[in-house]
């Protein structure tokens, strides 16, 4: 149509009209939606129809380009892919760290932190109770109270367990769930792709399908990471972790699949490859099921294992109080059931006492020395103190090791069954030997009258009576029993000086306290005797060379870390402390009887066969570990990952060893031993006293077998030998504590963050109702206006028609 003719004209003012009328319509279509989720603004892209080339009076026979209106090319969806690819990322982010957040303060309310009913409050409790059995040993009320606080603690560990592996079983259906929900996402997602595809070639761009498809894309993120990429026809393609899972109109359903062994925990597969999720709530209950939970219930089963295994080597070591009853453990048997393959080494502890060897010849002192000291022993007053024979200056049997710069006691005849007392206290603590306190009476020999003495020790009442100071020292030294001795320490020749009435190693610990000394005529009291402490050289902790029977160094390995032992200057006790600074999740111990005790840690999932162990095997030997020729140095294993079930069998047949479940849940195997608990006075309380190659029962009042138990509170097993029990349970309380805050920190950023991302989204895709009523009226008045024009247009072909040359 000529657009110089009116009806070129008219056209042009009823596109105007139309193409105003379109864009009020996306108008009204934009206020209408103002409050729908997901909606995106939209906008009408008008433009110009295409011009018509004419040539006119007056343009001079030049062609002129009329314009002929505007029409709506598009009507286009108001979106910024940058804002929802950003919007999306962090969603995940927010959605992962709420649900890390929540679970874990529900974890917190569990472990009842703080509390009077929590697991830190049941554990002190138990540990109060051993305090007052040993401010009263006689009191059967606190056996029952040990007994009855350790049961609460087991109890509360097991129902903490168990509300854990509740809360791990609801998350294991709430994945199933929410893969079923992921699936639904994309079935829905791969509908859409194909009516985009089908509307986008019969008309022009499906925006409600669009707004639909990008917000599943954002409930979809809220699950899992999400990629997105757009193909030709408004089509995209998504991927989810590594897997790209729907491409245009088809996907790949996500299948929800448990394995066999695996506690029915369902794992996400595409196809037959896993799939693993990056982040969102998917990602979260993954983490919080596989990883977050079962450390609680590993922490859980860590402190359970040990404090069954340490109290239990100690608790059989000890008698009851009537000295009857030994060798009955605490808590109950929670060895493995199943087979070698099913189950895992946890410890190996020795037969053999490493404090008591057959005999102890060497003592070194623990001072350095770079050249040798020379000593004069006649400048210094040692005794030795036997319960067979008369108290005799000690004779010089010091040596000195220039390879380790040391001097130590070289004795043949051993000090088993001897003190070794420094009367003058100047020698051993001057040249750092060890030393233990012996109580005595010191008596000046010119004060000693005729009188009598009476003592009683073990049911045995011995009378001394006396005449002179030499009769008093000879009716001693062979009238008590063996349990007393007197050092003569006066002068040969005038016969001044001081006489000591010590107690011999046949007196339990050589307490003197243990003897009831009765000074039936006063005679103590006349001879104005004091009750003195002397140093005494101390052999309760032997170095390695009396076990090994020589000084040659040693090297063990873990791992490959080597560990230099040298016999002449490390104890056993040296020995734990290096081996469990190695790191390896290795760690030693030794029980108050003297076995020496490895254990595996949680470094290597408590279990000795993932190690490997090597070292001199006159070392293994020595250490009670292994049976063989203490006379052997070659090096050999002692364990490594390689070593089969009968291999262990032959390899410990002496030895002690533990084996647990391989699966997560050892603390409810925990018990309180049911003779116990029917039969609290059987408890277990006297480690006894060590004599004539052989333990024996102290008596009723002595309360060591809780004293030793008591120390394992700071004692550093746990944890790869860092901490002890408390500290243990105060760490697991720290870390949740601050894992917690972290989430909490990491869930409110990731928030702020996501609100300022979706108000800027908003701020493009939403709808703004002032705007719209401004674009209303703007297209209102253009409507209007073009109306006029055809209004305009008609008048003028009225008049061409009906009155043009009308006079």
């Amino acid at each position: 149509m000529c657009a110089m003719t009116l009806n070129g004209l008219l056209n042009t003012g009823l596109l105007g009209v139309y193409t105003n009328k379109i864009a009020m319509s996306v108008v009204a279509h934009n206020i209408s939606n103002a409050n729908t989720e997901g909606y995106s603004r939209q906008s009408p892209s008008i433009v110009t129809t295409d011009p018509i080339k004419l040539t006119t009076m007056g343009s001079g026979g030049r062609a002129i380009a009329f314009g002929t209106g505007s029409t709506v090319s598009d009507i286009q969806r108001i979106r910024d892919e940058f804002l929802d690819s950003q919007f999306r990322e962090t969603s995940s982010r927010l959605s992962y760290w709420e649900n890390i957040y929540s679970n874990i303060h529900y974890v917190e309310q569990l472990f009842g932190e703080p509390g009077e009913t929590g697991l830190r409050t049941m554990y002190d409790n138990f540990w109060a109770s051993m305090e007052e059995l040993k401010t009263d040993p006689s009191n059967e009320a606190a056996k029952a109270q040990i007994v009855s606080r350790a049961d609460e603690l087991v109890n509360t560990m097991k129902d903490l367990n168990y509300r854990l592996e509740q809360l791990n079983e609801d998350i294991n259906n709430e994945i199933n769930l929410r893969i079923n929900e992921i699936n639904g996402y994309l079935e829905r997602i791969a509908d859409l792709n194909q009516k985009i595809l089908t509307s986008g070639s019969l008309s022009g761009s499906p925006n409600d399908l669009l707004d639909e498809r990008d917000r599943l894309l954002d409930k979809l993120s809220e699950l899992t990471d999400v990629r997105t990429t757009y193909l030709a026809n408004g089509q995209l393609s998504l991927a989810i972790g590594d897997k790209v899972v729907l491409n245009g109109s088809s996907y790949q359903k996500i299948k929800a699949l448990t394995i066999t062994g695996e506690k029915d925990n369902y794992q996400a597969y595409v196809g037959n490859n896993l799939l693993t999720f990056n982040d969102g709530k998917m990602a979260a209950l993954f983490e919080l099921r596989d990883e977050i939970i079962p450390s609680y219930q590993t922490s859980l089963d860590e402190f359970g294992l040990y404090l069954v295994d340490t109290t239990n080597l100690i608790h059989k070591e000890g008698w009851d109080s009537t000295g009857t009853i030994t060798g009955a453990n605490f808590f109950s048997d929670i060895s493995a059931k199943r087979g070698f393959e099913d189950s895992r080494l946890f410890r190996i502890a020795g037969y053999s006492d490493v404090f008591h060897p057959d005999n102890i010849n060497y003592v070194t002192s623990n001072k350095n020395f770079y050249t040798d000291p020379n000593i004069n022993w006649n400048d210094f007053s040692l005794y030795s103190v036997s319960s067979g024979s008369d108290p005799a200056s000690y004779p010089d049997s010091l040596e000195y090791d220039a390879n380790s710069n040391s001097i130590y006691f070289d004795d043949s005849s051993g000090f088993l069954n001897k003190l070794i007392v420094d009367v003058a206290g100047d020698f051993f603590k001057n040249y750092g030997f060890p030393t233990k306190e012996v109580g005595a009476y010191k008596i000046d020999a010119s004060k000693i009258e005729s009188g009598s003495l009476e003592f009683s020790i073990n049911d045995e009442t011995y009378t001394i009576s006396f005449d002179d100071k030499d009769g008093l020292v000879n009716k001693i030294n062979s009238g008590s029993g063996g349990y007393l001795k007197v050092i003569d320490d006066t002068d040969t020749v005038t016969g001044e000086g001081y006489i000591y009435i010590v107690p011999t190693t046949k007196v339990p610990n050589a307490d003197l306290d243990t003897i009831v000394l009765n000074d039936v005529e006063g005679s103590l009291s006349d001879m104005q005797a004091q009750k003195v402490i002397l140093d005494a050289l101390d052999t309760s902790e032997p170095t390695l060379n009396n076990i090994l029977g020589s000084n040659d160094t040693l090297q063990m390995s873990i791992n490959g870390i080597k560990i230099e032992i040298n016999p002449l200057k490390d104890t056993a006790n040296d020995l734990v402390d290096k081996i469990n600074t190695t790191n390896t999740g290795v760690t030693a111990s030794i029980t108050p009887h003297g076995s020496f005790v490895l254990r595996a840690g949680n470094m290597i999932d408590f279990d000795l066969n993932n190690v490997t162990i090597r070292g001199s095997e006159n070392l293994f030997v020595g250490l009670g570990l292994l049976e063989g020729d203490i006379n052997n140095n070659n090096q050999i294993t002692l364990i490594s990952p390689n070593f089969t079930q009968a291999d262990i069998e032959q390899q410990f047949s002496k030895a002690d060893i533990l084996r647990i479940e391989k699966e997560i849940g050892i603390i409810n195997q925990v018990s309180v031993s049911s003779t116990l608990k029917n039969n609290p006075s059987l408890l277990a309380v006297d480690l006894g006293y060590y004599d004539s190659n052989n333990y024996f029962p102290t008596g009723p009042g002595n309360v060591t077998v809780w004293d030793e138990i008591s120390k394992l509170n700071k004692a550093n097993l746990l944890d790869n030998g860092k901490v002890g029990f408390s500290d243990f349970l105060g760490s697991i309380v720290t870390e949740m504590g601050v894992k917690g805050e972290t989430a909490d920190k990491m869930r409110l950023n990731s928030e702020t963050l996501n609100s300022q991302i979706s108000l800027e989204r908003e701020k493009i895709m939403g709808v703004s109702i002032d705007e719209e009523m401004t674009n209303l009226v703007k297209y209102q008045q253009a409507f209007n206006a073009s109306a006029r024009v055809i209004t305009a247009v008609s008048q003028m072909m009225d008049t061409v028609i009906n009155k043009l040359g009308v006079g």
